[in-house]
């Protein structure tokens, strides 16, 4: 049945080989009723619960409309508590099975989606995460390209051609280039070599204890606007925890984005990404320096949009950043001025 929940302390989980959790947090997207009926119609026999945390500023999700969406699967709505690391957060504190699976609330599962991450966990009992595979949406002109990272890996984005001649962008999509099975390089950032949070399961028992999964300080929602499942992964991985590639658990993701938007978007993950990995080099982690240096080289040599991105890389490098707390407005743009008049 639908219902609403407040945080709590986490609930016991099931023990490996249980059903499992679907979960999304949504910001209200359209696309989120779509997904919920894909999914409802798919193979849900491993699934025990739904649960969605509502994100949109007015709490304006239709709970009951979901409800008979997904029936007779069981609904539950929680009241988000902020962005989307916090809502990931409350998601792995209230679930009752150990395994949950998350996608977002632009994104279309496969019919076989959660059944093959279920029985991937079910099987590999010693991974933290599981990522699937990513495509996008079907559109004219439709592809996915890719680019090799040095010392991180391989990037992936959709491109198609828009009504007007504009070149369209969907980001968080699967590399061909990636290896099914476990991760066996060296920590890394995730969206480089299994994906995005966009599509994965987590297990919540092998968590890290002593912090949140996810990062409140980053992420949509946040200062930095994204980053916060490249902070979770790479900490996961350099604290010997097992990551992931699961290509037979597909979705689609319904994001075409013009270029004003993909620009947006794109300097997102550029800061979330500095911010992801200066979280752990202010820590005084080696790798992480490694790859930090190696991504803006990288993405100094190949920036599209010039450099207006060199303040956000210099905000980083020079500002009073603290590890493990959200960054502070740097700039007259990030500020809110008519709280200053």
């Amino acid at each position: 049945m639908a219902g609403s929940a407040s945080p709590t302390s986490r609930g016991s989980a099931e023990p490996d080989g249980g059903p499992v959790t679907v979960a999304v947090c949504s910001v209200g997207r359209p696309v989120l009723d779509r997904a919920l009926t894909m999914l409802a119609a798919g193979d849900t026999g491993p699934i025990a619960e739904v649960l969605v945390v509502d994100n949109t500023p007015d709490t304006s999700l239709d709970v009951e409309r979901l409800a008979d969406i997904l029936a007779p699967l069981p609904l539950r709505v929680l009241r988000g508590p902020g962005g989307t690391s916090e809502g990931r957060n409350l998601i792995l504190d209230q679930a009752v099975t150990d395994v949950v699976l998350c996608f977002d609330d632009d994104c279309l599962p496969a019919p076989s989606w959660a059944a093959e991450l279920a029985a991937y966990m079910r099987s590999e009992p010693d991974v933290a995460a599981a990522f699937g595979l990513v495509e996008p949406v079907p559109a004219p002109g439709a592809r996915v390209c890719t680019d090799k990272v040095p010392l991180l890996g391989s990037s992936a984005w959709g491109e198609a051609d828009g009504p007007d001649g504009e070149k369209l962008w969907c980001p968080a999509v699967t590399s061909p280039h990636w290896e099914a099975g476990v991760v066996t390089s060296e920590p890394t950032v995730p969206w480089a070599v299994v994906g995005s949070s966009n599509n994965m399961a987590l297990r919540r028992s092998l968590m890290l204890p002593g912090r949140p999964a996810f990062l409140p300080g980053l992420g949509p929602g946040t200062g930095a606007g994204s980053g916060e499942d490249t902070e979770f992964g790479y900490a996961l991985m350099a604290a010997g925890r097992t990551l992931a590639y699961i290509p037979e658990a597909k979705l689609l993701h319904d994001s075409w984005l013009p270029p004003k938007a993909a620009e947006w978007t794109h300097r997102c993950y550029l800061r979330g990404t500095v911010e992801a990995l200066g979280q752990h080099v202010m820590r005084g982690d080696e790798r992480a320096r490694t790859l930090l240096i190696a991504y803006l080289m990288y993405f100094s040599s190949d920036n599209a949009y010039g450099l207006r991105d060199l303040g956000e890389i210099l905000e980083w490098g020079y500002g009073d950043h603290v590890a493990g707390r959200p960054r502070q407005p740097r700039r007259k743009s990030d500020l809110d001025l008519t709280a200053m008049a």
